[in-house]
């Protein structure tokens, strides 16, 4: 097994349906499928933190039992950059130890997040895994970016939900990519934000929306929706307010869903729990999705074990590929 093919795995985003993940990651372990990289987008990063740091029978008990009331209870309204806050080492600590990334080496971890000003994929792979997380998890709007490394860091489902691109650029031979998430991005045409926001950029045109309107709207509401936080101690960077953040995010959305092809999905193998159709937090069917997950990875172990047999270093398939043109010749 020494010159087996290194083995990537990409989570997908989708709340509460991600206890499908835990279901896919323990029919592979028990499976005796290796995991050499594990990439999470969203929900799917703290699943990939819990696996590393071997939390996941800790993260699957308290998702089991996991309400509406017990979420809302771990968040807080925000007046400024997002509705809503969480302090991530409450809700997150538990699962990732206090480790960072070169502390939890097996399996390589990354955290796919979006670059807000520029809309580029991030995969975040050092530093401490918490405000990692909590970058990769902040739906624009409703939690505030993350200020890292210079950049205003928001949910990584904003450029594309299963990262399997990303598995597969940090080394991975094959990618296994698991998606539980109902779209390809967080917003997509068809969401009902979108006929919106595009109705009135389409009549009023944004930079009128960004100049006139939001200036006259946080002047007058007690929220001042696009006001600035306060600058970082150790970087001269402001988060902007929310609806600046959101008017982003939804042009970045846009020009993604407009660009996308699904070449771009890197993926050797696609397991794909039937539970797309359930809401991300319809917490009464959580065993439901759980054994949904197990089950559609169980059905997918046959063809895992065949691509793994099958791999061909690229070096050695090349010359395999001449030998034949050779023969041919």
């Amino acid at each position: 097994m020494s010159n087996r093919p290194k083995i990537g795995v990409a989570l997908s985003g989708a709340s509460g349906r991600a206890i499908a993940h835990i279901g896919v990651l323990e029919v592979l372990r028990e499976n005796d499928i290796p995991i050499d990289y594990m990439v999470g987008c969203s929900s799917g990063a703290l699943i990939s933190a819990s696996f590393a740091t071997d939390t996941l029978e800790l993260l699957k008990e308290e998702l089991h039992t996991l309400t509406i009331r017990k979420l809302l209870n771990t968040w807080s309204f925000r007046a400024r950059g997002a509705i809503f806050d969480y302090n991530a080492a409450d809700v997150f600590q538990k699962y990732t130890k206090g480790l960072s990334f070169h502390e939890v080496a097996n399996p390589r971890l990354g955290f796919v997040a979006t670059d807000l000003d520029s809309g580029d994929i991030v995969n975040i792979t050092e530093g401490d895994l918490l405000p990692a997380i909590k970058a990769s998890c902040a739906a624009p709007g409703l939690f505030e970016p993350v200020i890292m490394n210079g950049r205003i860091l928001v949910d990584g489902g904003l450029s594309n939900v299963v990262p399997t691109k990303a598995a597969k650029s940090m080394g991975a031979d094959i990618v296994i990519g698991v998606n539980i998430a109902s779209s390809k991005f967080i917003y997509e045409k068809r969401l009902p934000i979108w006929r919106g926001y595009r109705f009135v950029t389409r009549m009023l045109g944004l930079q009128f929306i960004r100049e006139k309107i939001l200036p006259m709207l946080s002047s007058r509401i007690l929220f001042q929706f696009d006001s600035q936080s306060d600058t970082l101690e150790e970087e001269d960077i402001k988060i902007p307010g929310m609806l600046s953040v959101l008017t982003k995010a939804l042009d970045h959305a846009l020009l993604r869903s407009e660009q996308w092809t699904e070449s771009e999905l890197a993926c050797d193998w696609m397991i794909e729990p039937r539970v797309k159709h359930l809401g991300k937090a319809e917490f009464d069917k959580l065993d439901f999705i759980y054994e949904e997950g197990r089950r559609a990875a169980k059905l997918a172990i046959p063809h895992i074990k065949k691509l793994i047999e099958n791999y061909k270093p690229p070096v050695l398939e090349k010359i395999g590929q001449e030998i034949q043109n050779l023969i041919k010749d």
